[in-house]
């Protein structure tokens, strides 16, 4: 159950980091050192590691207005326009999300428009879930597939 608990509250760490919030957390008190199996590679951290492998999935975060629902999706762009996005994950799931004049995009770490992300594509999407809509809160772009 420890391990299950650690995994959800890092992974609502990083869709707190993915939609541009901050939060600093000790996980355990033991720290994980290079010689333990769940250990990343030197000089990764832990939470990128993880951010790495995850798929899709919905969290709910606390903001400074209330609780916000937001679906997370890693994957490969299939289309592509000014008002939407639509990705496929690697386990087959597909989702659309709009764009909105607040939605933050990032090309390779730099500042960009949705006009810079293209069909095959990499990308990272975390999105406001209301109601049947998914609005694109931030989506980082890695550049084509590989």
């Amino acid at each position: 159950m420890m391990k299950r608990t650690k995994g959800l509250l890092i992974a609502g760490t990083v869709a707190l980091a993915m939609a541009g919030g901050g939060i600093a957390f000790a996980a355990n008190s033991t720290p994980t050192t290079p010689n333990t199996p769940d250990a990343p590679a030197t000089g990764t951290h832990p939470h990128r590691v993880l951010a790495g492998r995850i798929e899709h999935g919905q969290v709910t975060v606390r903001t400074k207005t209330g609780d916000q629902v937001l679906d997370i999706q890693h994957g490969q762009v299939t289309s592509v326009s000014a008002t939407s996005v639509t990705v496929r994950s690697q386990d087959g799931f597909t989702a659309t999300y709009a764009v909105s004049s607040t939605s933050t995009v990032r090309v390779r770490m730099t500042a960009s428009t949705i006009a810079d992300v293209h069909t095959g594509d990499r990308v990272g999407i975390a999105a406001v879930h209301s109601g049947n809509t998914d609005t694109i809160r931030r989506i980082s772009d890695a550049g084509p597939a590989k």
